[in-house]
């Protein structure tokens, strides 16, 4: 049973690789596979948070499901995967924002110093 679920979960990490390849020339662009997420960056909001919101309205759809035992649109399962793909998004760009704050601390600490040593 472990070897089945295992071989079943990376089959499915690979699925998730080629949704994500798939829905990104639809919705990113070839700089930037994150392009549409990072859009809440113009409404002030961090792309991180931003993709959250979007992974709280695949769960909204899984909460009908629960509640209704259907859905209109998408199904279940790819529902799930989108999920799935937006956390991995977010955490991307979560790390993207840690890496970038921590740089310009860097930046400035850099800075401070040769002020510093200047004068």
């Amino acid at each position: 049973m472990g070897t089945v679920g295992s071989s079943n979960f990376h089959r499915e990490l690979e699925l998730l690789g080629e949704l994500h390849d798939k829905k990104q020339q639809d919705y990113g662009t070839e700089a930037d596979p994150f392009a549409n997420v990072r859009a809440s960056e113009e409404f002030g909001i961090p792309a991180w948070l931003g993709c959250c919101v979007r992974m709280n309205d695949k769960v909204s759809r899984l909460k009908t499901y629960a509640k209704k035992g259907s859905l209109s649109n998408e199904g279940v399962e790819d529902t799930f995967r989108d999920l799935a793909v937006y956390s991995i998004i977010a955490l991307c760009l979560f790390k993207e924002q840690e890496y970038e704050q921590e740089s310009a601390q860097r930046l400035e600490e850099t800075e401070e110093w040769l002020e510093e040593s200047v004068t």
